[in-house]
């Protein structure tokens, strides 16, 4: 059983959202360019069947934002309504680095490997 790229899926997402100029899984040497995604992903077998073969899977999405000038609020709730929709659990934090907003996002959920369906722990 093939377990569902949502590294894939997060990367997508994030370049549906017009007003982000960078979208990357690691950081630049030098921000110079504003907006920024940096994105990553963590998994761990959360179901396994009776032959080994990882069902179901929790993956944890973390977004930094980061902006220059401005607030990040409108791209910050397009992401949760997205991931939201797709059944991801988030919390959210923010901070100010002497000048440049950056915005935490992190997504949570189980991923059916099977259906490719989302869901929370409940």
């Amino acid at each position: 059983m093939e377990i569902y790229n949502v590294k894939a899926l997060v990367f997508k997402t994030l370049k549906s959202i017009p007003e982000l100029k960078i979208v990357s899984p690691s950081y630049p040497d030098k921000f110079t360019v504003f907006p920024t995604a940096i994105y990553s992903t963590s998994q761990s077998s959360y179901i396994r069947n009776a032959y080994q073969e990882e069902t179901d899977t929790e993956w944890k999405i973390t977004i930094d934002l980061y902006n220059d000038k401005g607030s990040l609020t409108q791209i910050k709730n397009k992401l949760i309504a997205k991931f939201s929709a797709m059944g991801f659990s988030n919390s959210i934090g923010d901070q100010d680095l002497n000048g440049v907003a950056r915005v935490v996002l992190v997504f949570t959920g189980i991923v059916d490997n099977t259906s490719k369906r989302v869901y929370q722990k409940g």
